[in-house]
């Protein structure tokens, strides 16, 4: 609501105006009265108005000097002239000052109101500005705070862009930590979440009640965490105050968004040099755990090893499970899985990695199975899994998917098509068209390539193409060739091309593939 502060020396004029108008049906509250420039000026010493009416003529200060005078001290305070001279001279001194309008006495109620709705329209229109503002302002800063985490802006600009944007560079400690949101079963998906106005969010709250010289700064980064800037004047802890802020905004994001939120905080830095490399140890940690279900915790990381840790852990027994998914022993199957991610103890999170690849082993030998293996099912979703029950979940829901095909009734081409798969199979390698197999065939390539979908249930191309990547994956997985050796193995010698179907068959690139199974 809108505060109005009525000046005039002239008490039945001010009551009138109290009166006559209804404030509150235009938004707006008479914050006080005045009857001389003197008494208005102090009372703006309590806080500044939106609107102040004033006359012009009056003892001890005018309303021309009035508004003058709280010019300098609030800029943004709109102003009516109340005046009983029509004097050009103060029309256009009121002009000069900015005035919203110039009304004599007696006061036409209808014109006042007038001036007010349109009064409205214009702080509307300031406030959509002011938001505007603010928002680029948020979005330059946060575009300014990933590049410097991810040490992708040159240092001139990034100070003069940290003095711009009030990004600190003068404190004593550095310290980055990060908020990761994990959707669950009940439909909360970390992906729909606008992490941009949780970051403000978490920011104001993080702020509240640091001790002196500290201060939180909160950015989303593009893998879908909140990450945070702590920065503090002392490089002592002063009472774990990382912790009590992170804890406030972890709970925070909770009740927003009704998921679950994990805290870890990196190592301290001494300088705004070091910001990138605390931002590293965190997203290392991040990048080589799980977590389990259930509460949320908060995890501070002391050293290298805690980012990158390493564990033993035997592999499944590939050959047992093989025959589980010929036998098609579903119970069975769902049993070795348990096991397979089995943990003991209580502890709140464990390495990625040997999960990760026993995850992956087990998908790969249920793919082995079908003849066309879409494997943009098991690297598609392994990105966006953070805890050991959503990787087994996915172990199920794959292998599963692949028992419910394979034990139906097994399918008998015809003999063309069965030729054709058996060429695919042996020569994978070569240069493959229907036009070249229609010949061999002695068939038409359309009734050929009409009569391979009808069987086989996709293109001829979409089944080499899959065929190869299936092939391609074994390789990336097992050797140590180069991506473009294994490219021309599997019969793409444009490398560029390789690329691009592998991601489209396998829901991620080469490069990726290899990252996400890393053998130890």
């Amino acid at each position: 609501m809108r505060s109005v502060m009525l000046v005039d020396d002239e008490p039945l004029i001010v009551k009138g105006m109290q009166a006559i108008i209804d404030w509150d049906q235009n938004n707006m509250q008479i914050a006080g009265t005045a009857c001389n420039g003197l008494e208005a000026l102090a009372m703006m010493d309590e806080g500044p108005v939106d609107l102040i009416i004033t006359d012009i003529m009056m003892p001890q200060m005018t309303g021309l000097e009035l508004i003058r005078e709280i010019r300098e001290r609030s800029p943004y305070t709109k102003f009516i002239i109340l005046s009983g001279y029509e004097e050009f001279k103060y029309v256009r001194e009121g002009i000069s000052l900015g005035v919203e309008n110039y009304l004599l006495k007696p006061v036409n109620m209808d014109e006042l109101e007038a001036t007010i709705k349109h009064m409205q329209r214009d702080w509307e229109q300031e406030e959509i500005r002011q938001i505007q503002m603010d928002q680029s302002w948020r979005i330059l800063r946060n575009n300014i705070l990933q590049r410097w985490a991810n040490e992708t802006i040159d240092a001139k600009e990034f100070r003069e862009r940290a003095q711009l944007l009030e990004i600190p560079m003068n404190k004593s400690n550095y310290c980055a930590a990060a908020l990761r949101i994990v959707g669950d079963d009940e439909g909360n998906d970390p992906q729909k979440i606008h992490l941009a106005g949780i970051a403000e969010k978490c920011e104001l709250l993080g702020n509240q009640g640091l001790p002196d010289g500290c201060g939180v700064i909160c950015f989303p980064d593009q893998e879908g965490d909140i990450m945070l800037l702590f920065v503090s004047a002392s490089t002592e802890d002063r009472g774990g105050w990382h912790l009590q802020a992170l804890s406030r905004m972890k709970q925070a994001v909770a009740e927003v968004t009704g998921a679950r939120a994990w805290g870890i905080i990196g190592q301290s830095e001494s300088t705004y040099l070091g910001f990138p490399k605390s931002c590293k140890s965190v997203k290392l940690w991040l990048q080589n755990h799980l977590f389990m279900e259930g509460d949320t915790f908060i995890m501070q990381v002391e050293s290298e090893e805690d980012a990158n840790p390493y564990q033993e852990k035997p592999g499944p027994a590939m050959e047992q499970f093989h025959k589980l998914l010929r036998d098609g022993e579903g119970t069975e199957v769902d049993r070795f899985i348990d096991e397979v991610f089995m943990v003991e103890g209580k502890e709140c999170c464990f390495p990625r990695t040997p999960f990760f690849n026993s995850a992956i082993q087990l998908m790969l030998a249920a793919k082995e199975l079908e003849k066309t293996p879409d494997y943009g099912e098991i690297f598609g979703p392994l990105s966006r899994i953070h805890t050991l029950s959503k990787l087994k979940q996915l172990v199920r829901k794959t292998v599963h998917r692949t028992l419910n095909t394979y034990h139906t009734a097994e399918k008998t081409y015809s003999p063309h098509i069965m030729s054709v798969l058996e060429v695919v199979k042996n020569h994978y390698q070569d240069e493959l068209s229907l036009k070249t197999l229609s010949q061999r065939l002695e068939l038409h390539p359309n009734y050929l390539g009409q009569l391979f979908q009808q069987e086989v249930g996709t293109t001829f191309s979409d089944y080499v193409n899959q065929y190869r990547i299936e092939r391609a994956t074994h390789l990336l997985l097992y050797s140590d060739k180069k991506t473009a050796e294994i490219a021309g193995e599997v019969g793409y010698w444009d490398s560029t091309y390789f690329y691009r179907q592998f991601k489209k068959y396998a829901g991620v690139s080469p490069t990726e593939l290899r990252s996400i199974y890393m053998k130890k």
